[in-house]
């Protein structure tokens, strides 16, 4: 039994290290939105805080989002636990049984049925981050709710379950998602629907220069520095870079993709099973109460990246990360969504 068909060339042949290495090697213009409205309360000079009810709502989006903006429906009894409209036939994936079929849980009896291989016919839909913002962790948590297995556009990432090498392009239609770090209209279409995951952009800019310059564990994600090196010219320079890209990834998808669902890292972290119950509904997967159980068992045992607890911020990037979230936060009232939670 062969875990994939025959190998295909594909354009997305790059590693995961190479994924993440597209935001350090482009130097992205900032963009400007039709309201550049900032509410936040200036602590001291320690802290920045955004008051995401604190401004007003913003005027329609333009040009390409504006039929996107003509879509949505006005409501005001939305949270981050709200399902998204499902499909018309919920229903699950036909399976792939030529390919490799791994059990989830084999050393729980009451969960050891539960299997994930790869689909027969899965319709293409993309998870899209910033890196370190919980991307692998929503992987593994949808393939134990739907029991398929999910991808990569970057040929060295792992699989979840199948220890071998993602090879997206051999994946076609077998994978229920698909990771992605990069963001451009050519390589996530406007009509292919997307899962966007949203972190806090000052945990997630300190966890991916951590992960691109940790040593010393073979599992990236895990690798740490010490403090002294977020204290650096090199960190200063990569912070504007950062946050360019995380808040352009963000908005154009909010602006451009016309099928969405927006996961706030936060809430993941808070209720796994809850954002995996939207996540489901969004794919049109029946929920299987059963596995979510066992999924809420081992909803963390793939291991989350370091926690790293140092705030290396001065006065002014901490105003620029504030900008950024109500940037995103207008563009998620836009598409209604709620406002990004609280970043303390």
């Amino acid at each position: 039994m062969q875990i994939f068909p025959p190998k295909s060339e594909h354009e997305w042949s790059r590693n995961a290290v190479e994924g993440r290495s597209e935001f350090a090697a482009s130097a992205m213009k900032p963009r400007s939105l039709a309201s550049s409205r900032v509410a936040c309360i200036l602590q001291g000079t320690e802290n920045i805080r955004l008051v995401p009810g604190a401004f007003p709502s913003p005027p329609g989006v333009s040009s390409a989002g504006a039929s996107v903006a003509e879509d949505r429906e006005d409501r005001t009894d939305i949270d981050w636990k709200t399902m998204p409209k499902p499909l018309p036939e919920p229903r699950w994936p036909e399976l792939d049984h030529d390919m490799a079929t791994i059990p989830l849980w084999p050393s729980d009896p009451a969960c050891a049925v539960y299997n994930v291989s790869f689909a027969l016919r899965a319709s293409r839909t993309f998870l899209v981050s910033f890196p370190q913002s919980g991307n692998s962790w929503t992987r593994y948590l949808v393939e134990g709710a739907t029991g398929v297995a999910t991808g990569a556009v970057y040929a060295a990432e792992d699989l979840i379950h199948f220890g071998t090498e993602s090879q997206e392009g051999n994946l076609n239609g077998r994978v229920i998602l698909i990771k992605i770090h990069a963001n451009d209209r050519r390589r996530i279409p406007d009509d292919v629907p997307v899962i966007l995951l949203i972190r806090d952009p000052a945990e997630a800019i300190i966890s991916f220069f951590s992960f691109m310059n940790g040593e010393g564990n073979t599992k990236k994600w895990l690798r740490n520095v010490t403090d002294d090196i977020y204290f650096t010219k090199e960190f200063d320079d990569l912070f504007d870079l950062n946050l360019r890209e995380w808040t352009k990834l963000a908005t154009d998808r909010l602006l451009y993709s016309q099928r969405l669902l927006v996961i706030p890292y936060e809430e993941l972290k808070k209720d796994p099973i809850a954002q995996v119950r939207r996540a489901l509904a969004f794919l049109g997967v029946p929920a299987d109460e059963g596995r979510l159980e066992c999924l809420r068992r081992y909803s963390e045992v793939p291991a989350l990246g370091l926690q790293t607890q140092v705030d290396p911020y001065t006065p002014e990037q901490k105003l620029a990360l504030a900008k950024a979230a109500v940037e995103v936060s207008e563009l998620l009232r836009e598409r209604n969504f709620p406002p990004l939670p609280v970043y303390d």
